[in-house]
């Protein structure tokens, strides 16, 4: 009960804070409308003189940049700023300052990973499902119930994987400061626009075994516009798994390497 309480506190202060500075709307509203412009004109240009590429059709493709876009919003609410705060450039462990935060008395998992929001992803998540929509209606394609809980499941099997990989490489800034694989991850995560079947077969086990971008955005984009991935979904929730517990460990082990700027 207390860590809800203190999820709510966080949300309060985070719609305090943005809501000082009204252009901040319209700044967001930009970038969304830019950043789907961009994306849409590439997967035209792609299609322009194709049906389609390795199976996969425009609305199909479309589909896949909807889950994309909307992963990307989910991980922008909350993992990403807090994860930032923690290893990120100006975060904490760089500056030295992550005495405070181990000096409160609660889960300093729990704090590390819910305590930074921004609210205005929630605008760029009702982009995103608009696109998915979009997509679906072009395929003229009726999804079943079966299918959207598929889906839901498997969104929320990426996300794990996604926040248990943030968690463990915004660690790793406790072993050696001035790494920020976090942007080095961000990079990774830009080729999860396109479907897996489009790249070649070494660059998608790679990302798919080495980075785990197929279960985080494929698994799910399948569910919608394809055969519900049953097999692949209970894989990507065995690996998810793995590497929460894994990341649970490593960031746990890694708190014990922390020296302050006093230090």
């Amino acid at each position: 009960m207390k860590e809800l309480k203190l999820v709510v506190t966080f949300i309060r202060m985070a719609l305090q804070e943005e809501s000082a500075y009204r252009l901040n709307f319209l700044l967001h509203l930009l970038k969304a409308v830019l950043e789907l412009a961009g994306s849409i004109g590439g997967i035209w240009v792609l299609f322009r003189n194709n049906e389609s590429l390795n199976g996969w059709t425009m609305p199909e493709t479309l589909a896949v940049l909807g889950v994309y876009l909307l992963v990307q919003s989910v991980k922008n609410l909350v993992i990403g700023p807090s994860m930032n705060l923690l290893g990120g450039m100006d975060g904490e462990i760089e500056q030295g300052t992550f005495d405070y935060t181990l000096l409160r008395p609660v889960s300093k998992q729990f704090y590390v990973s819910l305590r930074k929001w921004s609210p205005w992803s929630v605008f760029h998540m009702a982009v995103s499902m608009g696109v998915i929509i979009l997509a679906l209606a072009s395929m003229d394609k009726a999804v079943s119930w079966g299918a959207l809980v598929i889906f839901a499941a498997a969104l929320a099997v990426a996300i794990g994987i996604l926040y248990s990989l943030m968690l463990f490489l915004s660690s790793m800034a406790f072993w050696y400061r001035g790494t920020y694989l976090l942007w080095i991850m961000e990079d990774l995560m830009q080729a999860g626009r396109y479907p897996m079947g489009m790249y070649p077969r070494f660059v998608r086990l790679a990302l798919t075994w080495v980075f785990p971008l197929g279960f985080i955005v494929s698994v799910p984009s399948q569910a919608l516009v394809q055969e519900p991935p049953l097999a692949a979904l209970l894989a990507g929730a065995g690996i998810m798994a793995v590497l929460f517990i894994g990341a649970s460990v490593f960031f746990t082990a890694s708190l014990r390497k922390y020296t302050s700027a006093s230090s």
